[in-house]
Parts: C-alpha cells; sequence; structure tokens
C-alpha cells in the first residue's frame, strides 16, 4: 500500500489555502480495496500534509486491518515547500512501525528515527543518520513539482525521502507518443499525464512504476499500477475535491 503513496497526494501548493481530496482504490477481481484521503494546508510561512490510506472489503480482512498514514510539515521557503519532519506510520490489528524523518537542512543531514511493535512479541526502537541528503520528501515533492517542471523537458531526476532506500531517486517522465496514447485509452480522463518510478519493488513492477494523471489545479485525477501479477490493475480514482482559500 505505500507504494500507492503518489496515487492520493492533492497537489498545488496555492498561498494561503487548504486543499482535501479522497479516492477510491480498485484491484482486479477484488473491486474496491482501499479509500485515501490527502489534505493540504498552508500560509505564507508554513505549511502540512497528510495522507490517510486504510483497506477495505477483502483486503481489510487479508491484511488484518492494514492503515498508513503518512505526515509532512515544515516551512514554506521562496515558494517551495521545506520539510522539517516527515513520519511514515504503517499499522495493523497485529504491528505498528513508525518512521519519523527530522530535516537538518543547515547541516545537510537527515535523522531517521524508527519504533516497531509487534503486539505481544517485541517493541524495538533505533535512530541513525539517513546515508544521504534531501530537501524534499515525497509529498513536499508533490507539492513542489508545478515549480520544478520545464517546457518541452520530458525526463527528470529527484531525490526525495520516501524514494530509493540508497539515495531517495525518483525518476519522472512525462509519456509521449505510442505509450502516452494507450494511457489515455486506459484512464480515460484529461489532464497531464507522468509516469513515476520510485526505485522500489511495488508488486510484479521492478522498478517501481505508477502513472498519474493530474488536472488543472495538480490534483491527481487517477492513477495506475499497471499488470499487477496474477489479477490486472490497481486503480486509483478521485472521488473528492475540495479547496478552500
Amino acid at each position: 500500500m505505500r507504494a500507492l503513496l503518489l496515487f492520493f497526494a492533492a497537489a498545488l501548493a496555492l498561498f494561503g489555502m487548504e486543499l482535501e481530496s479522497s479516492y477510491n482504490v480498485t484491484y482486479g477481481i477484488f473491486g474496491k480495496v482501499a479509500k485515501a484521503r490527502a489534505v493540504l494546508e498552508r500560509n505564507e510561512t508554513d505549511y502540512n500534509i497528510s495522507v490517510k490510506v486504510y483497506s477495505t472489503g477483502i483486503a481489510k480482512v487479508l491484511s488484518n486491518n492494514r492503515r498508513e498514514y503518512y505526515f509532512s510539515r515544515g516551512k514554506v521557503v521562496d515558494g517551495f515547500l521545506r520539510p522539517e519532519v516527515f513520519k511514515r506510520v504503517k499499522e495493523s490489528t497485529k504491528r505498528k512501525d513508525v518512521k519519523e524523518y527530522h530535516f537538518d537542512h543547515a547541516k545537510r543531514q537527515i535523522i531517521v528515527k524508527s519504533e516497531k511493535n509487534k503486539y505481544g512479541k517485541f517493541h524495538t526502537k533505533s535512530q541513525e543518520v539517513l546515508p544521504y541528503y534531501t530537501k524534499d520528501d515525497i509529498l513536499s515533492l508533490y507539492f513542489n513539482l508545478k515549480k520544478l517542471l520545464k517546457p518541452k523537458q520530458t525526463r527528470y531526476t529527484f531525490y526525495a525521502v520516501g524514494g530509493s532506500e540508497q539515495n531517495g531517486k525518483i525518476d519522472l517522465i512525462l509519456p509521449q507518443g505510442k505509450e502516452l496514447k494507450e494511457l489515455k485509452e486506459d484512464l480515460k480522463v484529461s489532464g497531464l499525464y507522468l509516469k513515476v518510478i520510485l526505485y522500489q519493488k511495488i508488486f510484479a513492477s521492478k522498478k517501481g512504476e505508477l502513472y498519474l494523471v493530474v488536472d488543472e489545479d495538480g490534483v491527481t485525477k487517477k492513477g495506475l499500477l499497471k499488470d499487477v501479477i496474477f489479477f490486472g490493475d490497481i486503480v486509483g480514482t478521485l472521488t473528492k475535491k475540495r479547496i478552500y482559500e
């Protein structure tokens, strides 16, 4: 479920606004397997982003009521979101795993605090310095994309906590030609089509390839993970969008 994070990220960091979006996730013959809600709150100097994903139906039973929460909190610097803390929580009826990343931009380092609790079995805590530094986490990067994309450029490499475990690498590609045509036929929605490579193994995908369609406000309308082993595509669809200015 962690890999589906970008399906649900609400984007467009406008000055002084709050944005909320909700999604349904379907998976082949299983139908609806998850729901998600993303919220951005931002003013002139500070921001908060939260994404909550939880399993439903048969997936809820098979995953022991799996839930995931992602939080990014930080400052607005020259129009960019710069995280101070990024937190990821994975929880079920049997265990809870928490990772909290603290950014020290002056020292160019990130400290990660980990806590694992398998109920009735063990409880551990640890702290270490991440082997790489980046200005972004995966949520702040998404919100910053509008300022980073350039006319006529179709391939980008970014680095953010939540990308590759080794260095945070994320590749972003604007599909062209036949690939774009096929995606439009599959997803049947208008918007900016993006291909995101997280360099993580997601089900049958070796690199972790996600496809997103972003609307004129920068909000993800639809997300796709193609040809997942055995059961076909995983699709995330926007069900609600509200912007408060």
